[in-house]
């Protein structure tokens, strides 16, 4: 049987890899269940969070995805914490401890960086700015 398991390492070229290669395309590719899982699994996410409705005034927030499913992150509203997992649309999901909710988002691969959008709200969450393996912000 074919192991599918990515590390961060791994995950972290192949996206550089495959940004690279949609340098010249306009549109937004969605990652796959598999390269989602790589990208997250372990890492911290910074992304610049946009100001406005529901996330504040916006600004840079790590975003933690625990190897065992456990998710922390510092919005600008506070912090939440709960459990993640890849869904079956490849979007990653969250239940939010502090909000009794689930929230799911799509992260979007583009010609320059990638992208976070609520998949409820409909609406861009921030862009990238980079990726830490482990729990760097010491969520």
């Amino acid at each position: 049987m074919l192991d599918t398991k990515i590390t961060s390492t791994t995950a972290i070229a192949l996206l550089i890899t495959l940004g690279a290669s949609f340098a010249s395309a306009e549109t937004a590719q969605k990652l796959t269940g598999a390269e989602l899982d790589g990208y997250l699994k372990g890492n911290t996410v910074y992304v610049d969070i946009v100001p406005g409705e529901p996330f504040g005034k916006g600004g840079l927030s790590p975003f933690f995805y625990g190897q065992d499913g456990r998710f922390a992150a510092q919005m600008p509203s506070g912090k939440i914490t709960g459990i993640w997992k890849v869904s079956d649309k490849a979007s990653y999901c969250v239940d939010i401890v502090e909000l009794e909710k689930t929230f799911c988002t799509d992260v979007f691969r583009k010609s320059t960086h990638i992208e976070h959008h609520s998949v409820g709200l409909k609406k861009l969450m921030g862009p990238v700015v980079r990726i830490i393996p482990g729990n760097d912000a010491k969520l």
